[in-house]
């Protein structure tokens, strides 16, 4: 008969014993665990000076199995019945189709729960009892391709989530509110051993192995699934304190995954960064001495200062500005700055428009090494205003004109431009950080500052511009530069130049945003392309597709082949474009101006990708709006409450990938009616005075929308993007003519370009008296009017 024995172990949990039996004692007990690690049940290998070959008895509790990987090649008392414990070191752990006890009073411990809940044409996705992913309710089987498809899917799902974490795996629906609130739940016990999976495909995955070496992109797609789940453990922690050893060793692993992904050739420095950022939002469920390093690291992202010692010679940076902007700046930069107009240097290379030559500054003050430091100024436009980044012989640039609400953004977006040698830009453009998305896209390895609010600038009596605001900090930041001054303290000196600005309540508010503050960096740039702003909370995808857009099929749904996560290309630009655009309505319509805090002057709006009927967004505040499947609205904004925002929420603004080859005119047009009807939902738009009955909310979605098409393009275009506006919506056939005729010179010259109070009263006096069918129309009780109808997707 079997000896038994209790194996002993000590867990953050307290103390934890398992019982079991002896295999083999001394010389045999490695080769009997060999022989036994293969079969079903748990087996030990414990060594000393005589060792023990063990098997433990099932069913054994998660909590307890986790406890034990956690000792695997450390210390644990044998305890013979009658006899003191002897301490052995726990060599090898092998488990086989072990049953697991299910916690007390959590319903999802029993049995494999189906997390998509049957969903149709959702990818399968399970919760074993074991406490791992699979793609089936059986255990997983050994093969790589399952592991690794599991754990995607579960990132995926992970990040349709935002303020449920593992402490509930089902969220309460929008979409059928009678139904009962689900209690499964994770427990602490089973994270371990989901702990163990991820940390097992990180190593399969890992930059130095065979699998980065055989498909480098899907070893770091699943390296950047094991960073969402292992963020979304820690995450669970700030809401069920027995997560916190889960956590502290989840962030380890977070922190290894950073070191790797450095200084090798399979490395992803996207993945890097963002699991760098998903540190720093998760830093209250670190450890101290982890937000410490935390911290460092953040720090890191980007450059400390401009590479000094490899910038020889003389300092060159060109000032493109449009015509208006030009020869006034020219001006400034003598007046103001001290700067001399001197003949072109010998090397000066020729322009790139031969109607805009060159006109070169020396600076009053020189470079560390004593060389000048020189402007040529020319004008430039969309199409050519961005070529000096690709000209070796300058080092910086600045951007200096209208941003045309960002239609001219997105012409110079368009003009191909491969960055040459180190480049400082500095984007002065009335755009705001809309532009960012583009930018960054662009030249990913300048080192950018670009504007905040907009920039200010006075014209004198001859028209010309007689101060400039981005002059003014363009020129703070070369002198800093001569001084071979850290990001840091160009920031200072750029704050100290700029001009007053609202958001100049906020600690900290720089006009300029540049590599100093990497973090408001990453809420407004989309590196890897896939529609997502960089500091994202979800999981980074590698394997993505380029969509084009499609302008006469734009709300013609079809599936785009690829996960939601997967869309890059056009679709993805022009998501980013509409989330950036949104900030620029709330900031110019004081329609918009009732928002909590001021909150429409400090960008609340960022893209949040795209999502699917397949793959819903969860955890979306609906307020006591009629219920709609939010899998299968166009365009959905998830406002998300933050201590740490400016008016206490932000906004991720989010697209259904069928509709991702929409032009992104409609895009940002779709984005925006759902931004504001879900703001009137939820309260943080006043419902008063016009804006207190569903035709004064209405029409005041009729006039950001009209707001948002007053940009150059062909009027026939245009009317078509208002109609299948006003279809999604549902919203009578009205005129685009009779909207627009109510924002007018008095508003713009109030910065009302999407609409203001003046004009809704205008518009609704308007259709009152002259259309009093579409007045009515828009005056219906129909909850659903005015609000974007779901896709017919058929059998999709």
């Amino acid at each position: 008969m079997p000896t038994e024995v209790i194996v002993r172990i000590r867990s953050p949990r307290g103390i934890v014993d398992l019982p079991g039996t002896v295999d083999a004692v001394g010389p045999t007990a490695a080769q009997t665990f060999q022989e036994r690690k293969s079969t079903p049940g748990i087996h030990l290998l414990a060594a000393g000076d005589n060792d023990y070959a063990l098997s433990l008895q099932s069913p054994v509790p998660g909590d307890h199995l986790a406890a034990l990987r956690e000792r695997e090649g450390r210390a644990v008392l044998i305890l013979f019945p009658g006899h003191t414990p002897v301490r052995r070191r726990l060599r090898s752990l092998a488990m086989s189709s072990v049953d697991v006890v299910p916690d007390q009073g959590v319903a999802s411990q029993a049995a494999p729960l189906d997390l998509t809940s049957g969903r149709e044409g959702a990818a399968p996705l399970w919760l074993l009892p074991t406490g791992g992913f699979s793609t089936s309710p059986n255990l997983p089987p050994e093969e790589d391709n399952a592991v690794r498809d599991a754990l995607v899917t579960a990132a995926r799902w992970i990040s349709s989530r935002r303020t449920s974490t593992f402490t509930q795996l089902f969220p309460p629906s929008a979409f059928h509110p009678e139904e009962p609130v689900r209690k499964e739940r994770l427990s602490a016990g089973r994270a371990m051993l989901m702990l163990d999976q991820v940390r097992a495909a990180l190593a399969h995955a890992a930059v130095s192995g065979e699998e980065a070496r055989r498909d480098p992109t899907e070893a770091a797609t699943l390296r950047s699934a094991g960073l969402t789940v292992l963020s979304h453990l820690v995450a669970t922690s700030l809401e069920d304190r027995s997560f916190a050893p889960v956590a502290e060793r989840a962030a380890e692993e977070i922190f290894a995954l950073i070191e790797k992904e450095a200084d090798h050739e399979a490395a992803r420095p996207a993945l890097r960064a963002h699991a760098i950022h998903l540190l720093q939002l998760r830093a209250p469920g670190l450890t101290n001495t982890q937000q410490e390093r935390a911290r460092a690291l953040v720090r890191g992202l980007l450059r400390e200062a401009p590479p000094y010692d490899e910038l020889k010679g003389p300092w060159s940076f060109a000032m493109c500005g449009a015509s208006e902007f030009h020869e006034g700046e020219c001006r400034i930069l003598m007046a103001t700055h001290g700067f001399k107009e001197i003949p072109l240097p010998e090397g000066t290379p020729p322009p790139p428009s031969s109607w805009s030559p060159y006109r070169a500054f020396d600076a009053p003050f020189k470079t560390p090494a004593g060389e000048p430091i020189r402007i040529f100024a020319r004008s430039a436009s969309p199409r050519d205003e961005n070529l000096e980044m690709g000209m070796p012989f300058f080092v910086g640039l600045l951007i200096n004109r209208h941003a045309q609400l960002g239609a001219f953004d997105l012409r110079a977006a368009a003009v191909k431009v491969r960055q040459e040698g180190y480049k400082l830009m500095m984007n002065a453009q009335c755009a705001g950080l809309t532009t960012r998305f583009a930018i960054s896209q662009m030249f990913p390895d300048a080192d950018i500052y670009s504007s905040w609010d907009s920039t200010y600038f006075r014209t004198g009596p001859d028209g010309a511009v007689s101060a400039s605001e981005g002059v003014d900090c363009f020129v703070a930041a070369l002198r800093g530069m001569s001084e071979r001054a850290s990001h840091a303290e160009l920031d200072a000196r750029i704050r100290k130049a700029q001009w007053h600005h609202a958001q100049a309540q906020v600690q900290g508010f720089s006009q300029f945003v540049g590599p100093s503050h990497p973090l408001v960096v990453a809420r407004y740039s989309d590196v890897n392309r896939d529609g997502r702003a960089d500091y994202y909370d979800g999981f980074l995808d590698f394997q993505l597709t380029e969509i084009a857009e499609d302008m006469q099929a734009s709300m013609t749904p079809r599936d785009p082949g690829v996960s939601a996560s997967q869309i890059s290309g056009q679709a993805a630009a022009g998501l980013n474009w509409a989330a950036g655009s949104l900030n620029r309505v709330a900031q110019y319509s004081e329609l918009w101006a009732a928002l909590p805090g001021q909150s429409e002057l400090h960008y609340a709006f960022h893209s949040g990708g795209f999502f699917s009927h397949r793959e819903p967004p969860q955890d979306v505040p609906t307020g006591d709006a009629v219920r709609q499947d939010l899998g299968r609205l166009p365009a959905v904004c998830r406002f998300i409450k933050s201590q740490d925002a400016v008016g206490g929420f932000t906004v991720e603004v989010m697209f259904h990938s069928y509709l991702s080859h929409a032009a992104q005119e409609l895009k940002r047009l779709l984005c925006a009616a759902d931004a504001m009807r879900r703001a009137f939902d939820l309260g943080y738009l006043a419902a008063e005075e016009a804006l207190s009955t569903p035709r004064g909310q209405r029409c005041a979605m009729l006039l950001t929308m009209a707001g948002l098409l007053e940009f150059p393009a062909d009027q026939n275009f245009i009317d078509g993007l208002w109609s299948m506006a006003l279809k999604a919506l549902r919203l009578p056939e009205i005129s685009r003519s009779t909207v627009r005729a109510c924002i007018t010179a008095e508003d713009h010259e109030l910065s009302n370009y999407y609409g203001s109070r003046r004009g809704l009263n205008q518009l609704l006096g308007a259709l009152e008296k002259s259309d009093p069918v579409t007045f009515q129309q828009l005056g219906s009780e129909d909850p659903l009017v005015g609000r974007l109808a779901e896709l017919d997707l058929g059998a999709s």
